[in-house]
């Protein structure tokens, strides 16, 4: 609880800036988040950071040969493009990973999350033969381990 306290204080400094006036409001926001956060249950899920190191590594080198194949696109001459949808099933029932892994695709330049379900996402792509099951299911299973 210490570290939340501290956290939604920083956050409250960011927000309000250092100042000994607000210090008071300070105190009273801060208090009532925690009491909102411990009333609720809310508590963030286990993290393994060698995981998460590696997620992220993985994730940086998607988005960047994503970023370099759609500018190939857009310089190209002839337009390259084979716009649609498709569903992506969820293999991890875990919340958090089903979340962060549509918000993981919209950050993937040419792909777009347009509607989570329980079980599947339905994903917007720029080319449809281009879009890899295996790359996405590789990030949920990294997305699996980072919450595990």
């Amino acid at each position: 609880m210490l570290v939340l306290a501290v956290l939604y204080s920083l956050l409250w400094i960011a927000i309000a800036g250092y100042d000994l006036k607000s210090v008071f409001f300070g105190v009273l926001a801060v208090g009532s988040a925690l009491f909102v956060h411990i009333t609720l249950g809310l508590y963030p899920p286990r993290i393994n950071p060698i995981a998460l190191f590696e997620f992220l590594g993985v994730f940086l080198w998607q988005a960047l040969l994503g970023g370099i194949d759609v500018a190939r696109r857009i310089v190209s001459p002839q337009l390259r493009v084979n716009p649609g949808f498709v569903v992506y099933n969820f293999q991890s029932e875990k919340l958090w990973v089903k979340i962060l892994l549509a918000l993981t695709i919209n950050l993937t330049p040419g792909t777009l999350s347009v509607v989570i379900e329980d079980k599947q996402v339905l994903v917007h792509t720029l080319d449809v033969e281009s879009y890899s099951e295996e790359s996405v299911r590789s990030l949920e299973g990294l997305l699996d381990r980072v919450f595990s």
